[in-house]
């Protein structure tokens, strides 16, 4: 289980610049990092907290949400969250993804 879900989020990484995985909220990192917490929080907890985003559900129950946040010198970073079937946060990632170009 753990190998698959290692294997999602890579996969995710690798698809991040593609539309249908684009995030649609702006969120400060800190409440970003403050909010969310693997292993207890929850779907409807983070809905309430930080809004809607992108998400992409699995067959298998998991789920995916994508959030941006602004990041140092122009950038964009990304945080994606993956929920198990039962609703609670499994894992997050995120990191700098694209620079902002005016």
């Amino acid at each position: 289980m753990k190998r698959l879900m290692i294997a999602l989020l890579t996969l995710l990484a690798a698809c991040s610049g593609t539309r249908a995985l684009q995030a649609s909220k702006n969120v400060p990192y800190a409440t970003l990092e403050q909010t969310v917490q693997p292993g207890s929080s929850t779907r409807e907890q983070l809905r309430a907290a930080l809004g809607e985003s992108t998400s992409i559900r699995f067959d298998s129950g998991n789920e995916v949400w994508m959030y941006t946040y602004p990041a140092a010198a122009g950038a964009q970073g990304e945080y994606v969250i993956l929920f198990g079937g039962d609703g609670v946060v499994k894992k997050v990632r995120s990191g700098e993804v694209y620079q902002v170009r005016k």
